[in-house]
């Protein structure tokens, strides 16, 4: 999703699982002067992610923030795919037999695959679009250049960008959790051969954000 605060000149990239849902409500305060509460209309849950919508770097409003402050947070590759695993898969269930029989063909993986066979089978489960959506690499979202930042933090530097977004709109805001459903894994969890997969498949993350986790 981004942020775009026309009033203050600042704009915030962020990438799934890298306290996503806690920043955008934070910016919903910020805009709106009351914190963000779910609510219902017409039968239709509106949730924060309906406000501040995903937008991969591709899809940019350059123009319109050519002058604006620019930030974002990332986070460690692995650490952020084993918290959409634990999220998306164990708390929302999102691999579920209906999400698995939509996958089509004649040899489907299984449904609320434990950790080693998502893993494995990742090829298939990415695409689920929840799936595919929260563990796409973070260079999608942010792009490929680091300096195209003013302000880029690692997750651990959450305290710095809380400042930085101070300095641009006069007030220091707090971010809450959300999205914490699910048990904890560490990286410790992953066999050798899993490791070294996933940091084939997060390279580019790697080699552009690595002195930041």
């Amino acid at each position: 999703m981004t942020v775009i605060l026309k009033q203050h000149k600042l704009f915030c990239a962020n990438v799934p699982k890298v306290a996503c849902t806690s920043i955008k409500r934070m910016f919903f305060e910020i805009e709106n002067g009351f914190p963000f509460q779910p609510y219902r209309a017409n039968g239709h849950v509106w949730h924060i992610h309906a406000f501040y919508k995903g937008v991969l770097r591709r899809d940019f409003p350059e123009s319109a923030i050519a002058q604006y402050r620019r930030l974002a947070v990332v986070r460690h590759p692995i650490k952020r795919f084993l918290s959409a695993y634990s999220n998306r898969v164990v708390h929302h269930k999102e691999i579920s037999e209906s999400a698995v029989r939509k996958l089509g063909g004649f040899k489907r993986p299984p449904a609320s695959p434990d950790l080693g066979e998502f893993v494995d089978r990742f090829e298939t489960y990415q695409k689920i679009q929840s799936i595919g959506w929260h563990c796409r690499p973070m260079v999608d979202f942010l792009g490929h250049d680091p300096n195209y930042y003013q302000g880029l933090y690692g997750i651990h530097q959450i305290d710095e960008f809380l400042d930085d977004v101070a300095n641009s709109v006069g007030k220091r805001y707090e971010v809450g959790r959300y999205q914490t459903g699910g048990p904890k894994f560490s990286p410790s969890d992953l066999t050798a051969k899993q490791t070294a997969k996933l940091e084939k498949f997060y390279a580019a993350d790697y080699k552009a954000f690595s002195q930041y986790f």
